[in-house]
């Protein structure tokens, strides 16, 4: 069922809008049993009221630690995103509490959900930096340093980002998503205009299709993990090639007619090869019939992350 991504600079007030949250769907999908099961008849919907939150306390993740340089980062990351693919189903709601604050990282989530055809959307618990660094002070859940590096490399979502949308902006002055309007006078239950809104969202929306990055077939080559590595190694080749010639703008790479966007700024080969890492990773399992189809999902995901 539905994943739910919760951003936002640290001490922001993640937890308490995913623990509130959690209580506010089970009660509606427990109150709302009949309706619901109508959507499960006419539009294949299916829900049940279990909602799971993955965060860094469920995953036993020191704050101070877990995020105090690049090599814990990244295992922190990965436990999380471990978390998600282990929970995430199409009846349970995963809520993702997390820092979440690389857009290559809420991308890898959206690929996930995707690819078992599950809805999507996104939280942003938005708080001034230095309200933040005001609520640390007073905590001391990270060090100075790291709060302020953190702080600094939080890439705000984008609701024109298929990965971020819907997006969903709450501050701290808005009301608890938990709590629920007076009921009408014919005894029905009203709901605020941003929990109607989520549940369309995520309980009534269908999923988008999978596109060519994320669609599972089985394995029909034995060498499909060979065949890859050589279709995204070209395509790094082309574009490390494009940057020596100096060329700007859109960049043709071989098996696809997607074209690569460069940005302004040269792009290293080692970040390159990160990308194709990470592409590799998401789709080693997920065999495409075609190398085209890996090119252009390849092509996708670096104009993705690069823009």
């Amino acid at each position: 069922m539905p994943l739910v991504t919760i951003c936002g600079v640290p001490l922001s007030g993640k937890t308490t809008r995913a623990t509130e949250l959690a209580s506010f769907l089970e009660s509606y999908i427990q109150r709302e049993q009949a309706f619901l099961q109508q959507q499960v008849q006419q539009h294949g919907v299916s829900v049940r009221s279990k909602v799971i939150v993955l965060n860094d306390e469920s995953l036993r993740i020191d704050k101070r630690t877990g995020y105090a340089d690049a090599t814990e980062e990244k295992k922190s990351r990965g436990a999380l995103l471990s978390a998600v693919e282990r929970h995430l189903s199409k009846d349970d709601i995963v809520v993702c509490d997390g820092l979440n604050y690389i857009k290559g990282f809420r991308y890898q989530l959206y690929c996930v959900a995707r690819a078992l055809g599950t809805p999507t959307c996104t939280i942003h618990s938005a708080i001034s930096v230095d309200a933040a660094k005001a609520r640390n002070d007073t905590l001391a859940t990270y060090e100075t340093g790291l709060f302020d590096n953190l702080c600094s490399r939080f890439e705000e979502p984008d609701g024109r980002n298929r990965w971020d949308a819907p997006l969903f902006t709450l501050i701290p002055d808005d009301p608890s998503l938990s709590h629920l309007p007076p009921q009408d006078d014919a005894g029905n239950q009203p709901l605020t205009p941003i929990q109607s809104q989520i549940i369309d969202a995520i309980l009534l929306r269908k999923p988008p299709a999978p596109n060519l990055s994320t669609v599972v077939k089985p394995l029909t080559e034995t060498n499909y993990l060979h065949e890859m590595d050589k279709t995204t190694s070209a395509i790094i080749e082309a574009v490390a090639d494009a940057q020596k010639n100096g060329l700007m703008g859109n960049v043709t790479v071989p098996k696809t007619k997607l074209q690569i966007r460069l940005p302004s700024r040269t792009i290293p080969l080692t970040e390159l090869r990160r990308l194709r890492r990470q592409y590799t990773q998401l789709n080693k399992m997920h065999t495409q019939l075609s190398m085209d189809k890996v090119a252009e999902g390849f092509a996708d995901y670096l104009n993705t992350n690069l823009a």
